[in-house]
């Protein structure tokens, strides 16, 4: 730890991921490489724990994912979760007919 603030600050962050990561039922997986002039050293995959398969960060070689990646990726899965939710929410409360409206609009879209 050559920086304390910026490196707690780093360790700070990685933990969030790793529980907004397990909330969604992934995990944020580490790069145990010690070299730093390996490509994977220092980087992260994320992994469905259930099916243990593979998310994001598993090419072009192990790990090769970043924290800004990581989040991205993150956010990106959890607004696609939300959007899901949101669409399965609506359409318990409206049945079909927003399919059969549509279909059926005067302005054809």
């Amino acid at each position: 730890m050559s920086n304390g603030t910026g490196s707690t600050a780093e360790m700070g962050r990685e933990a969030r991921l790793r529980r907004l990561a397990s909330s969604m039922g992934l995990a944020l997986r580490k790069s145990r490489a010690r070299d730093p002039k390996r490509m994977d050293f220092g980087r992260y995959r994320i992994v469905n724990v259930e099916r243990d398969y593979v998310v994001a960060g598993g090419f072009p070689y192990g790990y090769s994912l970043g924290l800004d990646d990581v989040e991205a990726v993150l956010d990106e899965l959890l607004a696609s979760r939300e959007d899901k939710e949101i669409r399965r929410e609506w359409a318990a409360a409206h049945g079909t007919a927003g399919a059969f409206d549509a279909k059926w609009s005067r302005d054809g879209r």
